[in-house]
């Protein structure tokens, strides 16, 4: 199992702009992505930092993931900018233990 990190800002675009244009839409593809078990939408609008936590059966489903061509047309978005990336190895049975996963 592989977790992931993304983060990015946002440019010249409204916060509910941003979220008719990005998030609904986006929502349910993301949803039918092969491999993605949960994905946790993040924002701190303060900061102007936004993203999500993503949880993958493994890092393969992630990779095969990061080269799509539905990344390329999310991170090709004039309004995206800044995007970060990261992903950890989920230590499976500590996490059962401290529910983060079932």
């Amino acid at each position: 199992m592989q977790a992931q990190l993304i983060t990015y800002q946002l440019k010249d675009i409204s916060q509910a702009e941003y979220l008719k244009q990005m998030v609904e839409p986006d929502a349910p593809i993301l949803a039918e992505v092969k491999g993605l078990i949960s994905k946790v939408w993040l924002a701190d609008e303060e900061k102007n930092t936004f993203g999500g936590f993503y949880l993958w059966e493994n890092k393969t489903a992630m990779e095969d993931f990061m080269h799509s061509d539905l990344v390329k047309a999310i991170v090709s978005r004039p309004f995206v900018k800044n995007v970060s990336s990261v992903d950890y190895e989920v230590n499976q049975n500590a996490s059962l233990i401290t529910r983060g996963i079932k």
